[in-house]
């Protein structure tokens, strides 16, 4: 695949806006990841591609990778795009047998750099951001279990490089094919106009919820551990019980047809 003519400031001012956004939330979703990050560019550049025929916001490359989608371009651009706002970088070590590995948060507060970012980058990917941060903040496993099902993933295979052009389709002979495009139409300086302000109404009605949620008061949650005695332990067996017969241990090897991945089933929710 040859390699676009990448936007690098979109990307950084992304990873910004992003880091800003998550700095609105509460404590425990304002540390972010690589993985974290990396994943809400991916969303916006969906969203984007969305609305304008497959064309991404970064002109990034992304790639099927273990985690989902995966852009190295984007990986390399997180340590200079975030130091450039003066954002926080925690590393936290893990001593763990499983866990003999470092781990690496950033975060930012800063109102300034969120309502500034917010106003200079286009709604379309200014939306997703807010939604999908807020959403999933940093809950690594529920992020990747929902990039996952997006349609450039369910079109791919691992190793390949995703399609953001509209949905596709097959034909009579099982072969894929792209979908019509609409023929575009350029608007009006009355159309623009309009678009316009309802753009900055939208912007406008995002601030008033988020400026809400900062005013009502936080709820305190409690916690009571469970004791565990006897009636702790007869009552799991009694759950168990209610499962039914344990599951038959065996072993083996499960294969798998590489064709499983460009299966009609994995992205048509027409097949049951």
């Amino acid at each position: 695949m040859d390699s676009p003519n990448i936007e690098i400031e979109r990307v950084d001012r992304l990873l910004q806006f992003i880091l800003a956004t998550a700095g609105q939330e509460d404590f425990g979703s304002r540390e972010l990841g690589p993985i974290h990050l990396i994943k809400y560019i991916y969303l916006a550049d969906l969203e984007h591609a969305k609305q304008h025929s497959g064309e991404t916001y970064t002109n990034l490359p992304w790639k099927f990778h273990h985690f989902g989608p995966w852009s190295t371009e984007a990986f390399s651009r997180i340590e200079p795009a975030l130091h450039s706002v003066g954002a926080d970088k925690k590393i936290i070590e893990l001593h763990k047998p499983e866990y003999e590995r470092e781990f690496v948060r950033w975060s930012v507060i800063d109102d300034n750099l969120y309502e500034r970012l917010e106003r200079e980058l286009p709604i379309v990917v200014v939306g997703p951001i807010q939604k999908y941060v807020h959403q999933f903040g940093a809950v690594t496993e529920d992020l990747l279990h929902f990039v996952y099902k997006t349609l450039p993933m369910l079109r791919a295979k691992p190793g390949e490089y995703l399609d953001f052009k509209p949905p596709c389709f097959y034909d009579s002979d099982g072969n894929l094919e792209a979908a019509p495009q609409p023929n575009a139409k350029r608007l009006t300086a009355k159309q623009q106009k309009k678009r316009k302000a309802a753009l900055e109404a939208l912007r406008s009605k995002v601030r008033k919820k988020l400026e809400e949620k900062k005013k009502k008061p936080k709820l305190a949650r409690s916690f009571e551990a469970p004791i565990y005695d006897d009636i702790y332990f007869e009552g799991l067996k009694a759950l168990d019980a209610c499962a039914g017969e344990s599951i038959i241990e065996t072993h083996g090897t499960l294969t798998f047809s590489d064709g499983i991945w460009k299966s009609k089933a994995r992205f048509d929710p027409d097949v049951p």
